[in-house]
């Protein structure tokens, strides 16, 4: 099954185009034809190599991998993460069309807690605790880690308005945040957030531990409770931490953490934007969810993104991607995809277990424009790497300096502009010095949104969800299992014996001991 990929590519014969850049944005109606909109969202990918042709061969490659069906599976329920047997479907969590299909028990319980989570939202956005207006909310540490916390500060960087609570995250297992926080804050005025799936993670459980130490020393055990909240899916282990029931918020198992956003995981970003903005957020991304099922595929955001960076991937051989959103507000946006694309198709091993002979998911990284462009941009013109970029634009600000926005938009459509065209696009300004000269060639898309409202956030963020589940549908990978983030931490727990005693333990089999011994040396 590892050949039937690049057999495809062979069979539809695509290879990249001679015409250069330049050439295709002179062509007419290029940008009708590699444009599509849907809903508050517009994807332009008219600056890439592919032509009519191309774009056409790679549609017919996606109805012959069975990506309709794939799509059929997915929303069905079906186990589509095959290694872990069980289905994928956050979408549950946004859609109650879909969620009606996992049957009315499963149905009620995600509904209930939705409501709950909306409640406590609420409760901590008026500054006290869920039923009890007399215990003041004004911070929340919310622990976790990955999804557990790149989507919910997303979300309140991009779509926070209140200026209370203030929410602060703990998620590396480093202490040196933790420390400071703690010394920083009042027990009384803070409520403490610990998401978790398994609520198992070492990194979260640790800083867990040492919060509600710090809280209990100062309020009591059973005060220290009642500002404890736990959203995951282990109700056992959630007891045996000692957090209580009526303050624990569920999370399906079929939920992983990359697609946690949905969810109660972000109940401090519900509490910061308001319920209402968190349901149109949910609105959103059931919007995107309609449009991936029904709109043609030639016509179909998320299937032209994927089939666009499978071009660069496997055709281009391009081994990275980078996006840059033009918004300060949606700074974390990189970070946030980073755990997206290459959790879910950092993969080798095709659905048959056999090792797959082409390349999955590229390096993804980013940072906000315009400050990139004093940065990263230089090697993106001029380096010996071609790196796609996706530029993330915001049409209309909720500010009222239009001066600024004009010229963040202007270096956003100029970056793509010189990206492709180099500084022959200068035309008789173009230069003869071999160091100033940029030979274009550079491909990038660009997305944008009407406004950043939730609605919008939700369709962005959705459209990105189903790009990755094309994606490894084509490359015929599981897009939802991540067990290359567990070989780590086992190691670790194995290393760190080491290194709160004398006893090397099973570090000599690492090939660790002069590493530890001069470790030691500095105690």
């Amino acid at each position: 099954m590892s050949q039937d990929f690049l057999e495809l590519l062979r069979k539809y014969n695509i290879k990249p185009v001679k015409n250069s850049l330049a050439e295709h944005l002179r062509e007419p109606d290029r940008f009708e034809s590699f444009s599509a909109k849907t809903g508050d969202l517009l994807l332009d990918f008219s600056r890439t190599g592919m032509d009519q042709q191309v774009l056409k061969q790679l549609l017919a490659m996606a109805e012959d991998r069975g990506l309709k069906h794939a799509r059929n599976r997915l929303f069905a329920g079906e186990n589509v993460n095959f290694t872990e047997n069980r289905p994928a479907m956050h979408m549950a969590m946004r859609s109650d069309d879909v969620l009606a299909g996992l049957g009315t028990k499963t149905a009620t319980l995600v509904s209930d807690t939705r409501q709950r989570m909306l409640e406590f939202a609420s409760a901590f956005a008026a500054g006290h605790l869920p039923g009890q207006p007399g215990q003041a909310v004004r911070h929340i540490i919310h622990i976790g880690i990955g999804g557990s916390v790149l989507g919910p500060r997303l979300l309140i960087e991009a779509l926070g308005e209140g200026d209370s609570p203030q929410v602060h995250f703990l998620s590396s297992v480093d202490a040196h945040l933790r420390t400071s926080l703690l010394a920083s804050l009042d027990p009384a005025g803070t409520a403490v957030i610990v998401a978790t799936k398994s609520f198992t993670t070492g990194e979260t459980l640790l800083h867990a531990r040492r919060v509600m130490d710090w809280m209990e020393q100062a309020l009591g055990r059973e005060v220290a409770q009642q500002r404890l909240f736990a959203v995951s899916g282990n109700q056992e282990a959630v007891d045996a931490f000692g957090a209580l029931r009526e303050n624990t918020l569920y999370l399906p198992d079929w939920v992983g953490g990359r697609y946690s956003i949905w969810s109660a995981v972000s109940l401090a970003s519900a509490a910061v934007m308001g319920a209402d903005g968190f349901s149109e957020l949910l609105r959103g991304a059931a919007e995107m969810d309609r449009h991936f099922q029904t709109a043609p595929l030639a016509e179909n955001l998320p299937v032209l993104m994927a089939l666009t960076d499978i071009w660069h991937r496997n055709v281009c051989k391009y081994p990275a991607q980078v996006v840059i959103p033009y918004d300060y507000r949606l700074r974390s946006l990189p970070a946030y995809l980073q755990q997206l694309v290459m959790e879910s198709n950092g993969k080798s091993v095709d659905s048959q277990g056999r090792r797959i002979e082409y390349s999955t998911s590229p390096v993804l990284f980013g940072e906000p424009g315009t400050d990139a462009q004093h940065s990263l941009f230089q090697m993106f013109h001029q380096g010996t790497d071609i790196v796609p970029l996706s530029f993330i634009g915001v049409i209309r600000p909720d500010h009222g300096d239009k001066e600024a926005h004009a010229a963040l938009l202007a270096n956003m459509l100029a970056q793509a502009t010189a990206l492709a065209t180099g500084t022959a696009g200068l035309g008789d300004q173009e230069t003869t010095d071999v160091h100033r000269q940029m030979q274009g060639q550079r491909p990038s898309v660009i997305v944008l949104l009407d406004s950043l409202t939730p609605f919008a956030l939700g369709q962005l963020l959705a459209l990105y969800e189903h790009k990755v589940f094309v994606e490894g549908v084509i490359w015929d990978i599981n897009s939802y299992d991540q067990f290359g983030v567990e070989l780590g931490k086992v190691v670790a727990k194995a290393i760190q014996p080491a290194l709160e005693s004398d006893s090397t333990g099973v570090a000599e089999n690492f090939g660790l001991d002069g590493i530890l011994d001069y470790i030691r040396s500095k105690d």
